[in-house]
């Protein structure tokens, strides 16, 4: 009787567990977005920080892009020149 017991428990239990390792909607970002994101935040100057300057202060920014410009070359200057035109446009158009 035991071991019918234990063969039915066994069996019921075998789709809930197929079901809590089911993912129907992958969500989230991929591997590769977070990748892109992290470089275009490098690019921005937004990181890296020290933890108690958040968010960054204008400063460290500045002295971000400059390492990063040092880093990248000229990868960097035409990340630099379309992040300060997008702010040139922001701060024109206010």
């Amino acid at each position: 009787m035991k071991l019918l017991t234990a063969l039915a428990v066994a069996a019921l239990s075998l789709p809930f567990g197929a079901t809590a390792f089911a993912q129907s909607n992958p969500s989230g970002l991929t591997h590769a977005q977070v990748i892109e994101q992290l470089k275009q935040a490098q690019a921005e100057g937004l990181v890296p920080t020290r933890s108690n300057d958040y968010p960054p202060s204008a400063t460290t920014v500045a002295r971000n892009r400059e390492l990063y410009a040092i880093q990248h070359g000229a990868d960097a200057t035409t990340t630099r020149t379309a992040a300060v035109s997008e702010s040139q446009d922001v701060a024109a158009s206010n």
